[in-house]
C-alpha cells in the first residue's frame, strides 16, 4: 500500500503590523460603505423633499385660482347687504315696499366655503414627509396649515351658524306663494301682486334685519380672510419657486 506523505506547511505568524493593516482596511471599507449609503439616502430624501415642495406649490396655485371666483361671489353679496339700513327704513314706513329686500334675500340664501387643496399637506402629515424638509420650509408650511385649520373652524361654526339663523327667520317671515320670486332669475314684478311677508310682525322683520347685519359681518370677514390667504399663498409660491428654481413647474 502506497502511502503519500503531505509536506508540512510552514505557518509563520503574521507581523502585528499586518493585523493592524487588515483591521484598518476592514474598518475603512465598512465606514466608506456607511458614508456612501448615508449620502445615497440623503440624495434620495432631498429629491423626495423637493417633490413635496413642488406638489405643495401646485396645490397653492390651484387655491389662488379658485379664490378669484369666491371673492367675486362675496363681493356681489356685500353690495346687496350694504343696502340693509336704507332698505329697513323703507320697509318700516311701508311694509309693502319690499323691492329693496329682494336682492338682499337672494344674495343671503346661500354661501360658499373655501375648499383648500390639501392633498400634499395630508401626505406630509400621514407619510412622514415633514422629516424630508428643512426646518425653515417645514415651519412655513406648518404655520400655513395652522392658519387654514383655524379659518376652517370659523367657517364650520360661526359662519355656518349665521347662515342657518338667517334661513330660519326667512322661512318664518316669507309668504309661501311669494317665495318663488326670490329665486335667481325670477320675475320680481310679482312682488306687487303677492305680499312678500306672511306676517306683518314688526319684531320679526326687525329680527331678520338684525340677523342679516350679523351675517354681513361674517361675510365681510370671510372676504377679507380669502384676500389675505391669496396674498399669503402667492408669497409662498414665490418663495419656493425662487428657492428651488420651480419657475418651470407645469400647471
Amino acid at each position: 500500500m502506497e502511502v503519500h506523505h503531505h509536506p508540512q506547511l510552514d505557518h509563520k505568524p503574521k507581523a502585528w503590523k499586518e493585523y493592524v493593516l487588515e483591521g484598518l482596511m476592514i474598518f475603512l471599507a465598512v465606514t466608506m460603505g456607511f458614508f456612501a449609503e448615508t449620502i445615497r439616502e440623503g440624495i434620495s430624501d432631498g429629491a423626495k423633499g423637493r417633490e413635496y415642495i413642488r406638489s405643495f406649490v401646485q396645490d397653492l396655485k390651484h387655491d389662488t385660482a379658485n379664490f378669484s371666483a369666491l371673492t367675486a361671489f362675496d363681493q356681489n353679496k356685500m353690495i346687496a347687504l350694504n343696502n340693509l339700513s336704507p332698505c329697513f327704513d323703507t320697509i318700516e314706513k311701508n311694509n309693502k315696499s319690499v323691492s329693496c329686500l329682494l336682492p338682499i334675500m337672494e344674495k343671503s340664501a346661500s354661501n360658499k366655503v373655501v375648499n383648500f387643496t390639501d392633498g400634499t399637506m395630508q401626505q406630509l402629515k400621514n407619510a412622514g414627509g415633514f422629516r424630508l424638509l428643512n426646518e425653515v420650509d417645514k415651519d412655513s408650511i406648518v404655520a400655513f396649515d395652522h392658519a387654514v385649520r383655524a379659518f376652517q373652524n370659523f367657517e364650520s361654526t360661526m359662519f355656518q351658524q349665521r347662515q342657518d339663523i338667517v334661513r330660519d327667520v326667512y322661512v318664518k317671515l316669507i309668504n309661501f306663494k311669494a317665495e318663488p320670486m326670490l329665486h335667481p332669475g325670477a320675475a320680481k314684478t310679482v312682488a306687487t301682486a303677492i305680499p312678500l311677508f306672511y306676517s306683518n310682525d314688526k319684531s320679526l322683520i326687525n329680527e331678520y334685519f338684525n340677523d342679516l347685519t350679523l351675517y354681513r359681518r361674517v361675510i365681510n370677514y370671510q372676504l377679507g380672510a380669502v384676500q389675505r390667504f391669496k396674498k399669503r399663498e402667492t408669497g409662498l409660491i414665490r418663495y419656493f419657486e425662487n428657492k428651488y428654481n420651480l419657475v418651470n413647474v407645469r400647471e
